[in-house]
């Protein structure tokens, strides 16, 4: 199993070099076969220049640079179609992921699943110290698509997932920005792909700026979940 971890990054100048060599050591802790694709997403920091030198640092560290049309979701897509592993792990450059959670993403990957969501809301998860409006935000999401599109898995906003990327290659994804990763899930469910999940932990970031607006997002959120309601529903 070839592994490509894609970090889109923002403005993460006080990040990356933390996350890289976490990254490395989990890597070496588990005998990983993988490759961090760092995703520059128009940075106007000292970004560019800390992805370049982790290049240079690390064997196995790539680096792409976007300029012009910026977004999260953009990003993802950009730095997955060019990733070579044939399982996708994405993880956020904030340090707000518990990586450890990625040896379990495989070990279902491994088990048959096709995508596997790190969940804050399931038995054993938390959601740490993310606020209870952004809680009650994204919970009730995935609630309300279990309910009307019956998505099993608890926590369908969370971008930090493991994946096939046969399953990136067979859906078509049209969010830019947050929204990707309810976007994703969804589809993928509509697909009919094994979808699971295994229990996180959340940490709102220690540095840097905040990129979520949640008024903004939570209306982008409901749209997708509507436009592929209207999906099923012609299907």
């Amino acid at each position: 199993m070839k592994i490509s971890v894609v970090v889109p990054a923002h403005n993460e100048q006080d990040n990356l070099p933390i996350l890289v060599k976490n990254l490395q050591d989990l890597i070496k802790k588990n005998k990983l076969d993988a490759e961090i694709v760092l995703v520059d997403d128009n940075s106007n920091d000292s970004t560019p220049v800390i992805c370049d030198n982790l290049k240079r640092e690390y064997d196995n560290v790539f680096t792409i640079h976007r300029f012009g049309n910026r977004g999260m979701g953009n990003a993802l897509l950009e730095g997955s179609k060019k990733a070579k592993g044939n399982v996708i792990v994405w993880v956020m450059a904030d340090l707000s992921d518990d990586l450890n959670t990625i040896p379990k993403f495989l070990e279902k990957i491994e088990n048959g699943y096709d995508i596997v969501f790190g969940s804050r809301y399931m038995e054993g998860g938390s959601s740490g110290d993310l606020s209870p409006f952004k809680t009650i935000a994204s919970r009730g999401f995935s609630t309300l698509s279990g309910i009307f599109l019956g998505i099993k898995v608890h926590d369908i906003t969370n971008a930090f997932r493991a994946f096939k990327k046969e399953v990136l290659n067979s859906v078509k994804l049209e969010s830019s920005d947050f929204a990707i990763s309810p976007e994703f899930a969804l589809k993928a469910h509509l697909a009919e792909f094994k979808l699971d999940e295994v229990p996180t932990t959340y940490s709102n970031r220690k540095k840097g700026i905040a990129k979520f607006k949640m008024f903004e997002m939570t209306k982008k959120y409901f749209k997708v979940f509507l436009c592929v309601l209207i999906q099923k529903f012609k299907n």
